[in-house]
Parts: C-alpha cells; sequence; structure tokens
C-alpha cells in the first residue's frame, strides 16, 4: 500500500508524463522512406525491437517504484475515468523501458 496522497501522485506522474513526451521526441525511430521500414522490419530477426526503446532509469524524474506507485494510486482512484486510466497503463507498461546503464 502506497502512502502517497492522490494530490502526491498527480505531481509524480506529471512529470513523468512530460520526461515520456520528451523522450518521444528524440527517440522516435527514423526512417527515409517507408521502404526503408519496411526492408528494416523484413531483414530484422526482431521486428518489435526496432521499436523498442531503453532509457537509462536516471532520466526519471522520481525513483521508478514512486512512479509505479503513483500509477497505481492513480489507477485505483475512483474519480479518475476510463480514458486517464488507459493512459496510466501505457504509462506503466512504458515505465519497463527505463532500466539501469540503458545508453541513449
Amino acid at each position: 500500500m502506497s502512502n502517497l496522497t492522490p494530490e502526491e501522485a498527480v505531481i509524480i506522474v506529471n512529470a513523468y508524463g512530460e520526461t515520456l513526451e520528451s523522450l518521444a521526441v528524440v527517440s522516435s525511430p527514423r526512417w527515409d522512406s517507408d521502404e526503408a521500414y519496411q526492408r528494416a522490419v523484413m531483414n530484422s530477426p526482431d521486428p518489435m525491437a526496432l521499436l523498442r526503446r531503453t532509457h537509462d532509469v536516471r532520466l526519471l524524474p522520481y525513483s521508478k517504484n514512486a512512479v509505479r506507485d503513483a500509477l497505481h494510486v492513480l489507477l485505483a482512484h475512483p474519480d479518475v475515468d476510463a480514458d486517464m486510466k488507459n493512459r496510466l497503463r501505457m504509462g506503466l507498461l512504458a515505465l519497463d523501458d527505463f532500466v539501469e546503464g540503458a545508453e541513449e
């Protein structure tokens, strides 16, 4: 059980969301053309790895556990609407992309 209040959770999740947004801009995969993308997919032993990105855990605005706790607090809150809960779940999944020693 988390000791975070919903207000504290919102602050942490908002900071995490800003981090995700900034990383999406700099780390999105870029191919010159659809054909280049298709060639990359066809030649890759793991096509999903082309889209998977890892980030150093030190880029998080709070500890990974604090972010996870905050996401869970808001997911459990009755006033959070379904659309926001879906975004929170996506954020929870994206948290796994933050690992020790990842190279940017």
